[in-house]
Order: structure tokens, then C-alpha cells, then sequence
């Protein structure tokens, strides 16, 4: 068994979404002065690599503690659309993985964007879904989609086509993963199980594929 972990760490100093604010990591306690150790936590339910529940753009959708945990495990597929860097990514290059994307219950998007991690070019020009993409995407039955990348709407969009057709749809957003060519022409099990918090529209996630010889999924 080989466990991939497909998230960024999370930190005070981390990049961010601009307009985002920084995590406040502090400690509350410590083993030297109270015999324990206790650290308090503020940060946007956006932070770093992140599930977008239905609701975070979806008046009345399910926010993440409704919904059942199997809605957060299952079996993944990478799709490669690097060649797509820095250009929408079509409904042409996913039908050439139609039969693929059948099998899956998540599709993760690798772009190689998450290469910019931590530098200002990150949050600009990444790959985007076209219109025509998302809306397929929304009725190929899938739990949910990912991408490292920091969003599935280009950079300057206000209006969030994509976001609304997808969550509308009922699916999972993982956004801002990363190492997905480490699961490139494998069958996976992912799991990207949020905090379970009253009414949460998003949450950060540890995202972990986890690859296994000793069964299929």
C-alpha cells in the first residue's frame, strides 16, 4: 500500500487567495510553562487545499456536515491536462478520457499548476473549465472534482460559471491539491474527509490517495 499525500501544509506564512487572511496559529499552552501543549486556530474555511460544499455558492445546498461521509471517499482517477497550461481546459480533452472518467467517482485535473505554489503567478492565468466542460462534467455522475490549481474559474471571474454549474450539480470541489502525477496511471482510493462543522460551505482537507496491490476498488 502507497499513500500519496495531495496537500499543502498550512501555516501562518502560507500563499493564499488574495483577499484571503493569513492563518493565526498561536499557542494557548505549552509543555514547559502548563504541562501541555494546546495551540489556537483561525483561518478561512478556504485555506489551502480545501472541499467546496454545494452551499458555497448554492442558497439552501448541503453545507458539508449534511452530507454523508461516504460523499468524501472514493475511487479516483487523474486525468493529465498539462498540454493545457495557461489555456481553458475543453470538453475536447476530457472526451479523449471519456472511458476513464466513467470508471471514477472523483476526477482530479493535473495541470502542474501547483508548481507555482508560493509565487505571485499562481493566482493568475492558471487553467480554467470552459463553460461546455463543467456543464458535462456536471451530469457524468461523479462525488466531486479536483485540481491543482487555486480555482475551476479563471482568475478574473466574478460571476463563477463553472463553480455554480458544478455545486449546483451537487458535486465536491477540491481545489488547490498537489503531487497528482505521483498517481498518474493507477487506481486509487481518495479520501478528502472535511472537519465535521455545523453548517460548513468549505473546509481544509488533508487529500490522500491511497494506492493498493493487494485489491481493486
Amino acid at each position: 500500500m502507497r499513500i500519496v499525500d495531495l496537500s499543502h501544509p498550512i501555516s501562518a506564512e502560507m500563499p493564499l487567495w488574495p483577499g484571503t487572511p493569513a492563518p493565526e496559529i498561536s499557542d494557548l499552552h505549552t509543555i514547559g510553562r502548563d504541562g501541555f501543549g494546546e495551540r489556537w486556530l483561525q483561518l478561512s474555511s478556504h485555506t489551502g487545499t480545501h472541499l467546496d460544499a454545494p452551499a458555497h455558492i448554492v442558497e439552501g445546498a448541503a453545507t458539508l456536515d449534511r452530507m454523508p461521509v461516504d460523499a468524501f471517499i472514493g475511487k479516483g482517477t487523474v486525468l493529465d491536462v498539462t498540454q493545457s497550461q495557461r489555456e481553458t481546459i475543453t470538453l475536447e480533452t476530457l472526451l479523449e478520457f471519456r472511458a476513464q472518467i466513467g470508471q471514477a467517482e472523483f476526477l482530479l485535473l493535473h495541470t502542474g499548476w501547483s508548481r507555482f505554489w508560493g509565487r505571485d503567478e499562481y493566482n493568475r492565468d492558471y487553467p480554467a473549465l470552459s463553460a461546455e466542460t463543467a456543464e458535462w462534467l456536471a451530469g457524468a455522475g461523479l462525488k466531486g472534482v479536483g485540481i491543482d490549481a487555486p480555482s475551476f474559474d479563471a482568475w478574473d471571474s466574478e460571476a463563477l460559471p463553472v463553480h455554480r454549474r458544478l455545486l449546483g450539480a451537487g458535486l465536491l470541489l477540491i481545489e488547490n491539491l498537489t503531487a497528482l502525477d505521483q498517481l498518474a496511471d493507477s487506481v486509487f482510493l481518495l479520501s478528502v474527509l472535511p472537519l465535521n462543522i455545523a453548517a460548513a460551505e468549505a473546509c481544509p482537507v488533508r487529500a490522500v490517495g491511497i494506492r493498493s496491490s493487494f485489491s481493486q476498488l
